[in-house]
């Protein structure tokens, strides 16, 4: 084999681990996703006839909540960020999910 064909291969290995290490451990939902899944729990929490009304409250919550989120990236990292969103995304009440 020649060394260009070696260097490739190298490459091609290399360019295949990072992406690899991206899926598995920076790839997370977005902070709106992670943020409408939250009010999603609250909501199935609540019930129907608490609800009326509440739509300028969730517009405010869900805000807050990517402000708070986008943050989160940038003082902890998006491997951190990683994690937790994934925890979130997992959650199925929202006990479970303020545990992350």
């Amino acid at each position: 084999m020649s060394s260009t064909k070696i260097a490739s291969l190298v490459f091609a290995g290399l360019a295949l681990a990072i992406f690899g290490f991206w899926l598995i451990f920076v790839r997370a939902p977005s902070p709106q996703e992670i943020c409408r899944h939250k009010i999603d729990l609250v909501l199935n929490e609540v019930p129907q006839e608490q609800r009326e009304g509440a739509d300028a409250l969730i517009i405010q919550l869900e805000l807050g909540c990517v402000k708070a989120a986008e943050k989160k990236i940038q003082f902890r990292g998006k491997l951190k960020y990683a994690k937790y969103a994934r925890c979130v995304a997992a959650a199925q009440t929202l006990g479970a999910a303020e545990g992350c």
